[in-house]
């Protein structure tokens, strides 16, 4: 499973990051220049979201290994 995910993020930042290096210079004046600040804005977002719900899975896996233990003794 961490793998596949590991693989989808991997992914999509490569992809990301070939369309923001073909941003011509910074010119915001640029027809694109709205789309890759967007993009730009969703990847921090989405990295941030993202280390939320992975801590989150962590800490529900411990929760389950804990209530395994007690349930064994």
């Amino acid at each position: 499973m961490k793998l596949i995910i590991a693989a989808m993020l991997s992914g999509t930042l490569l992809f990301i990051s070939q369309i923001v290096r073909a941003h011509p210079g910074h010119d915001h004046t640029h027809w694109s220049s709205e789309l890759i600040h967007t993009l730009t804005i969703f990847a921090v977002g989405g990295i941030i979201v993202g280390g939320f719900v992975y801590k989150q899975l962590l800490r529900r896996c411990k929760q389950l290994e804990k209530e395994e233990i007690g349930h064994d003794a």
